[in-house]
């Protein structure tokens, strides 16, 4: 598919990461970049797209609008966009938290809308994005964005927007859990008696390895691999016993579960 020229409103990590991806396709699109920060507006600049700090000029010049600001000021900034909005339009929204039907609710009637929720690897190509289409949306709407992600995430399509909640939960907060267990693994082998660079070098390989062992392996065999490494009595089941005696499955059950109902909640405040 080719993709019709591209607006980002919010040029921050998660819109760089994405003009990164999209700059290294065969036939790129044409990509307006609007970002109050003219230091930001240099970087991107120097990545081969156009830049501008007025969001409606970026509007004007694109077909897909992809909403990449904070979702604090979507309030402030949607509204200034259907100020520029055509039928022709589409926006796809990576905002955490906020719905296709609040969206929608500063837009013009009958604009479309797709919501999607990236994580941070993306950023090197390896991203996980989840995505569903808003009242208004088209099928063609859904395939151009899964082609905008293609170049830096795997893409899944959900019929539900309720399960966005979710999603973020999963894949979109994901990255942090895995960022925190490995800080935690670093300090318990400190414990232990290694030097910083020792525990960082045998965590991040351990780390690594495991998560590419378990991917061409596949995921459905964890339990299955997860039983290969534990000799009964030995020390993996040492250590997964103390796991479990703490409730290890439970805990992530109530972690997801209060992620996702953060999500909700966000989705319910005020629009202001």
């Amino acid at each position: 598919m080719t993709l019709p020229p591209l607006a980002f409103i919010g040029g921050g990590n998660m819109a760089t990461a994405m003009v990164q991806g999209l700059r290294r396709a065969p036939s790129p699109p044409p990509i307006t970049v609007s970002e109050p920060r003219a230091e930001q507006r240099a970087l991107l600049r120097d990545l081969g797209v156009a830049v501008t700090a007025d969001n409606r000029a970026a509007v004007a010049a694109a077909r897909v609008v992809v909403l990449a600001i904070k979702p604090q000021i979507a309030a402030e900034v949607v509204p200034e966009l259907a100020t520029a909005w055509t039928p022709a339009h589409c926006l796809i929204s990576i905002l955490a938290g906020t719905t296709t039907a609040r969206l929608a609710g500063w837009l013009p009637p009958g604009a479309r809308i797709v919501r999607a929720m990236p994580n941070t690897p993306l950023a090197i190509g390896l991203g996980m994005v989840g995505l569903c289409a808003g009242a208004h949306a088209t099928p063609e709407d859904l395939a151009v964005a899964e082609e905008l992600f293609a170049p830096c995430a795997r893409v899944l399509r959900l019929a539900d927007e309720q399960q966005m909640d979710a999603v973020t939960a999963v894949s979109g907060s994901g990255p942090a859990y895995v960022f925190r267990t490995a800080e935690a693994l670093v300090a318990a082998a400190e414990q232990l008696g290694l030097a910083r660079c020792e525990a960082e070098l045998l965590v991040e390989q351990t780390l690594v390895g495991a998560v590419a062992y378990l991917r061409e392996r596949g995921i459905a065999q964890a339990a299955q691999l997860r039983r290969a490494v534990t000799s009964p009595g030995g020390t993996t089941a040492a250590a997964l016993a103390v796991l479990e005696a703490a409730d290890y499955s439970g805990l992530w059950c109530r972690a997801l579960a209060a992620a996702a109902q953060r999500g909700r909640e966000l989705a319910a405040a005020p629009s202001g």
